[in-house]
């Protein structure tokens, strides 16, 4: 199946009758698809019935569904995100996960050498001098002052591995729409760009759990 067709058979899924003049589908057309499958994910295997490795990739957004509440989406009005039933972490497990974090992106860097100069970034993690936990409510703050190097280096890698021609591309602004965060959305379609380890995984653990990390002032903050 290519491009095209699988984000036909996605809007079929969505009911969404596409003008039958329209040539090329964007992705932006699926902003906000899983959204669709809230709260328990039913449905969601059809999305990727139609793919070699679609497996892979139900395996992989399943965790955001169970992460879900039901109680929380079953009122009127609900969040158009996927907020964690559980943010009740102690603080040396959100550590913990902070190192793990900060050690599957150097083994991205450091595996990625031979295509690019990540020394600088490289350098950069070796410097980090605290993982902190920081009072909730304060983690947006900081986020306004990220220390820009690794996330310039990252998007660098992955940009390198997309092939912008594989069907899983359509949903790539539906990735980034589950959290507006570029990083959970590499977490969640990281099968299709054939890099060696899982560097997201402990980022994707804190996210579960409702918190979110911020690399600035050579620290990584974590916090609600």
């Amino acid at each position: 199946m290519d491009k095209q067709s699988y984000a036909r058979y996605l809007l079929q899924l969505m009911d969404d009758d596409m003008n039958s003049g329209e040539a090329d589908i964007d992705e932006a057309r699926f902003y906000g698809y899983f959204q669709m499958f809230m709260p328990d994910g039913k449905g969601v295997e059809a999305t990727f019935e139609p793919l070699e490795a679609g497996h892979v990739y139900l395996e992989r957004i399943l965790q955001i569904y169970e992460m879900l509440n039901p109680m929380d989406y079953s009122g009127p009005t609900v969040s158009g995100y996927f907020i964690s039933k559980d943010s009740n972490v102690p603080n040396d497990i959100l550590v913990d996960y902070g190192r793990q974090f900060i050690q599957g992106l150097k083994d991205l860097l450091l595996g990625s050498s031979g295509k690019f100069d990540t020394k600088d970034s490289t350098e950069y993690l070796d410097g980090i001098e605290e993982v902190k936990i920081v009072p909730p409510g304060s983690i947006d703050g900081i986020r306004q002052q990220y220390d820009p190097e690794i996330y310039e280096a990252i998007f660098d890698i992955i940009s390198e591995q997309i092939e912008y021609d594989e069907p899983i591309e359509v949903l790539d602004e539906a990735y980034y729409s589950i959290a507006c965060d570029y990083w959970i959305s590499y977490y969640l379609q990281w099968p299709r760009y054939r890099l060696n380890g899982d560097p997201f995984a402990a980022y994707f653990e804190l996210y579960r759990h409702g918190y979110a990390a911020v690399f600035s002032e050579n620290k990584l903050y974590i916090g609600l």
